[in-house]
């Protein structure tokens, strides 16, 4: 009988000891899946550029209140800046994540009823960039739906012209772009400014300046 309990504690060890090996192998198996996916995260790049972006017709860079470079659509100048400028919203699949900026961008301000003069003489401060477009653009979130007027639910809002202030600091950050739109159908109406925000890095476009310079 001794030897037949002996045997039954031997069994039981070895059984006990067999499903800690397999919870041990299972927790390392799962603990290489959350680092590769994290290296895979940190490694794979996205693009946040706003969809509501579109080309531009034409691009002026202001140097506080002068007019710094200036440039049309078939320009080369046109070309390298619009090329950089799409990088400047690269960033990691992980960072993108984690700053809950993955699938949209914010868009804020209209109630606020902020003039969009009113901004830019805030943007006066530095070089900040204007896009200019001969055709009224849409302003819509990122599934490419439309940012009605919060006046008017049936009403869309256009722009013609966009605002974005070009940092000297090299680091992911919200840019804060500003996009002058109307309440109005009066060609004498206001025009205020409505806030999209979006990670971006513009530090290389400050640190390559002067190949924009045209003034």
């Amino acid at each position: 009988m001794p030897n037949e309990e002996l045997m039954l504690d031997h069994e039981v060890a070895l059984r006990k000891k067999k499903t800690n090996r397999i919870v041990a192998f299972s927790l390392l198996g799962l603990v290489l899946v959350i680092v590769v996916l994290i290296i895979v995260g940190a490694c794979v790049p996205v693009n946040l550029k706003p969809y509501l972006i579109g080309s531009p017709d034409r691009v002026t860079i202001y140097n506080q209140t002068s007019t710094y470079g200036e440039f049309d659509a078939d320009q080369q100048k046109y070309s390298q800046f619009m090329e950089e400028f799409d990088d400047v919203f690269e960033a990691s699949f992980l960072v993108a994540m984690f700053s809950g900026r993955l699938g949209d961008y914010q868009i804020t301000g209209q109630a606020e009823n902020t003039l969009l003069s009113s901004v830019i003489s805030n943007l006066q401060s530095g070089y900040y960039v204007e896009f200019k477009y001969d055709l009224p653009q849409t302003l819509t979130y990122n599934d490419g739906s439309a940012y009605n007027d919060i006046y008017n639910n049936n009403r869309t809002l256009s722009f013609t012209s966009l605002y974005f202030a070009i940092s000297q600091t090299d680091e992911l950050v919200d840019l804060e772009i500003y996009v002058g739109v109307k309440y109005s159908d009066d060609e004498n109406a206001s025009t205020y400014a409505v806030k999209v925000t979006q990670k971006a890095n513009t530090y290389s476009l400050y640190e390559n300046l002067s190949n924009y310079r045209t003034y």
